[in-house]
């Protein structure tokens, strides 16, 4: 199925990422160098999924699949599209309208195999934007073949091929403080982990968690697993209790956390810090306020009202309208993909070829997407994400508050910490 500039999606069309970031190109920011038409029938090259007047792209997600994936992932094509629509109508890169066919990978590895080749072979694509949990097992295959692919983190493997784009990882070696920082700030002394079997990337994270917080002098006390649907979470919540934790800390889906939180809340536990690696979203505290009233989340986003978040919001506003809450950190994460794609093209210059864009984007030492991420250096994609935000639910339960960080840990409005060692 195409995606093409001004396109509108349909509502059941879904998709979504964990990874950040913001063209340099937004509604009202102006228009990127190379936006411009130029004169690109002249190209020598024979780039596969280029000609003079467009670049024809990939897009891999999972669009059904496990449901409790597919809808977590539901928002991040749009986020894509709005990118890709708001380049089109600022003249392309270079002139070049950019197109957009999908595939799904079901969150299946296999799938995602027959996907990346039916795009990549048969509708020679130049490059894959890829929101999935599943890319592991194709990605010596597209690094042989100099794909480029653009996307969000979910595995180390995104930092162990030099064609492999994301705007930060959490699964790169060795760790940051920046987490013991924000927990120790806020009175943290004793930590209780939360974690889901299901989800691989909780392990991987909860495995960067820990040495943050005992490197800030925070006891773990321990991990427990939650299934949702399957473990009480009153049961846990008792479990936190009898532990003597001040700190309750997820790598967890945000209902989950949560009925933790909430349960322990009456059961009279004090906390100190409930910390989960996600749940920004409005629409979430529409729902639940009152629950997560308190409790903070960890995001690598610029905070609403900046004018990064401001201009992104426009932008989906005006060219996926069906999303109902833009904040959601996968239509975000949706629309850095293809950002990351588009700055690629950028500095690949008029007549690209797979090899420049690689070589152009991998020299990029701080690649902010225009203030809404922290400055990420592409030169160097095994350095641990060493900056976040950290939002809180105010004690109404109303509403997301930024925790500015104190002058010892700030740098351009995030906390950063330093690498572990």
């Amino acid at each position: 199925m195409r995606i093409s500039g001004g396109s509108t999606l349909r509502t059941t069309a879904i998709i979504a990422a964990m990874a950040v970031g913001l063209p340099a190109a937004l509604t009202g920011c102006g228009v990127l160098p190379g936006s411009a038409s130029t004169q690109t029938s002249a190209c020598p090259t024979r780039t596969p999924g280029v000609t003079a007047n467009s670049v024809e792209l990939g897009f891999i997600f999972p669009d059904t699949g496990p449901a409790e994936i597919a809808n977590v992932f539901k928002a991040a094509r749009s986020g894509a599209t709005a990118r890709i629509d708001a380049q089109n109508r600022a003249g392309g890169v270079y002139g070049r309208q950019l197109h957009l066919d999908w595939g799904d990978d079901r969150s299946d590895t296999q799938t995602f195999s027959l996907v990346a080749h039916d795009l990549v072979d048969n509708k020679k694509v130049f490059g894959l934007i890829a929101n999935t949990i599943v890319l592991d097992g194709s990605a010596g295959w597209l690094a042989d073949q100099g794909v480029p692919v653009t996307g969000t983190a979910t595995s180390a493997a995104w930092s162990d091929y030099p064609n492999l784009f994301h705007s930060g990882s959490l699964f790169n070696k060795g760790g940051t403080t920046v987490f013991g920082d924000f927990v120790k700030a806020q009175g943290g002394k004793r930590a209780l982990l939360v974690i889901d079997p299901n989800v691989p990337t909780s392990s991987s994270l909860a495995a960067q968690l820990v040495p943050s917080l005992e490197s800030r002098g925070i006891q773990v006390v321990g991990a427990v697993t939650f299934t949702e649907g399957v473990t009480n979470a009153a049961r846990v919540a008792d479990q936190l209790k009898k532990s003597g934790a001040d700190t309750l800390v997820g790598a967890a889906q945000s209902g989950p956390f949560i009925d933790i939180y909430a349960e322990a809340k009456k059961l009279g536990v004090k906390l100190n810090v409930a910390l989960n690696s996600s749940g920004i979203s409005t629409a979430l505290v529409a729902q639940r306020g009152a629950d997560m009233a308190g409790m903070s989340v960890t995001s690598p986003v610029a905070a609403k009202g900046s004018p990064a978040r401001t201009a992104y919001e426009s932008d989906m506003n005006t060219y996926a309208p069906e999303v109902e809450d833009p904040s959601d950190e996968l239509a975000i994460g949706g629309y850095v993909g293809a950002d990351e794609m588009i700055e690629g093209l950028r500095l690949a210059g008029a007549c690209p070829t797979r090899e420049s864009f690689i070589t152009s984007l991998r020299k990029v030492t701080a690649y902010s997407a225009n203030g809404m991420i922290s400055p990420v250096d592409l030169a160097q994609p095994k350095q641990p994400e060493l900056c976040q935000n950290f939002i809180s639910v105010d004690p109404s339960g109303h509403t997301f508050v930024p925790v500015p960080p104190p002058a010892a840990v700030a740098r351009d409005g995030y906390w950063c910490g330093s690498v572990l060692q």
